[in-house]
């Protein structure tokens, strides 16, 4: 705590320092203000047979018959003298339908079962920067929505999950240097402003650099009480010909779990390459996680999400079972040639196999997401459609009988953002 607020005032300190020796001078004041409406139609079913939850009862089907909006205004004071500033994101979603037997994942459930509209602050920080010749420094303080190598606050609901704590950042000669501090957040279906987490704090550090052209980066990540986490990933791009090159990835991480998160140890490598030709892709990936299962290794995870699992076999389900080992197929395509380069679509399919502790262990996924993003008179509009289909057939060496998950889903997304400053 006493480093954090150290940090806080040298970063206040040195702002308000250089704001007042400008203020005899001008005053720079560049603010913006964006508009947002958001519109999510989504049709899912979940079969499921002899699949038992974590207190051993059966697991139901469900269905998410949902469609529901929001409005979202996002206020950036920008940087006052080009050294402090702030950022206010307030947001309300509302549900258009519902059926009384579906599950919702947009809007919180009231215990009618009916979705309950809700309201809330999405984001509220203060932001400052400062140059020291060829070193700038950087940072936030207050509620934001956070995306680190192991740590990440979902955006992936109608309204956004986020975090509470401060963030520094140093950039010195292309090596980028990072640091949080967190205390708490707030889920992406609650109104809440912060909640605490179970843990006193998250602490994140990180560094990226670029040598030889291969880019490099590496994470940290701590718990109290619950888990250490590392992170590192190297890539390379590698030129062929004329429109034509490959990508490369590889990366590694370790979670070392306290008993009071209740998780093994574990950890997962993930091996990636892509080639790009023109407009379109062609990728495989695989990923072997041993130890323990990935997933659960933060805080408490129903606060946003956190949760995160940088591999590509993060797909609709995560392939991180303990002992699991798992194989990607991508593709996709722009229609720039064709003479609509805001149309875009991307196809994968997933499969899972050998988890530990398993007679019978067989899951797969095929998925597509088409995008569309408008030019001219309705730039600011974009459209998306996403499909999945997934399964899994999992007997356990002690059990009898095999549970079985098949999951369908159709999500329709509409967005249309305006400046209004």
């Amino acid at each position: 705590m006493k480093l954090k607020a150290s940090l806080l005032s040298a970063a206040i300190a040195a702002a308000v320092a250089t704001t007042s020796a400008q203020a005899a001078e001008v005053v720079t004041f560049d603010p913006s203000l964006k508009l947002s409406y958001k519109n999510h139609l989504w049709d899912e079913d979940y079969d499921y047979n002899n699949v038992r939850k974590s207190d051993g009862s059966l697991q139901g089907d469900l269905e998410r018959d949902e469609w529901a909006q929001a409005i979202i205004a996002d206020f950036d004071t920008g940087y006052i003298n080009n050294v402090i500033g702030a950022v206010v994101t307030v947001g309300a979603a509302h549900s258009l339908k519902n059926n009384d037997d579906s599950s919702n994942s947009n809007l919180p459930t009231g215990s009618d079962g009916e979705a309950n509209d809700f309201a809330g602050v999405q984001q509220a920080y203060l932001k400052a920067k400062y140059a020291l010749g060829d070193l700038n420094l950087g940072g936030s303080w207050g509620v934001k929505k956070r995306g680190f190598e192991l740590f990440g606050n979902s955006g992936s609901r109608i309204l956004s999950a986020s975090s509470y704590g401060l963030d520094v950042t140093a950039e010195y000669m292309g090596l980028n240097l990072y640091a949080s501090n967190l205390t708490g957040g707030s889920k992406r279906d609650q109104s809440s402003f912060n909640d605490d987490y179970s843990s006193d704090y998250v602490r994140i550090v990180g560094a990226s650099y670029s040598v030889a052209g291969v880019d490099l980066s590496a994470e940290h990540l701590r718990a109290e009480d619950f888990v250490k986490k590392n992170f590192l990933k190297a890539a390379y791009s590698l030129p062929l010909a004329e429109d034509l090159s490959a990508d490369f990835d590889v990366r590694y991480a370790t979670a070392d779990a306290d008993s009071k998160s209740g998780n093994e140890d574990s950890n997962y490598y993930n091996l990636n390459a892509t080639l790009n030709f023109g407009n379109a892709y062609v990728g495989a990936g695989y990923n072997r996680t041993r130890d323990g299962d990935w997933i659960g290794k933060n805080t408490d995870t129903n606060l946003g999400n956190d949760d995160t699992f940088n591999s590509s076999l993060s797909q609709w389900a995560d392939y991180s079972a303990k002992g699991e080992k798992a194989y990607l197929l991508t593709a996709g395509y722009n229609f720039a040639d064709l003479g609509l380069p805001g149309l875009s679509i991307d196809l994968a399919t997933a499969k899972g196999s050998d988890k530990a502790d398993t007679s019978k262990f067989d899951r797969r996924e095929w998925s597509s997401y088409v995008s569309y993003a408008f030019d001219g008179q309705l730039e600011g509009l974009s459209v998306a459609w996403y499909h999945y289909d997934y399964s899994l057939d999992e007997r356990g060496d002690t059990d009898t009988v095999t549970a079985k998950s098949d999951e369908k889903g159709d999500r329709l997304y509409l967005k249309y953002s305006v400046s209004v400053f």
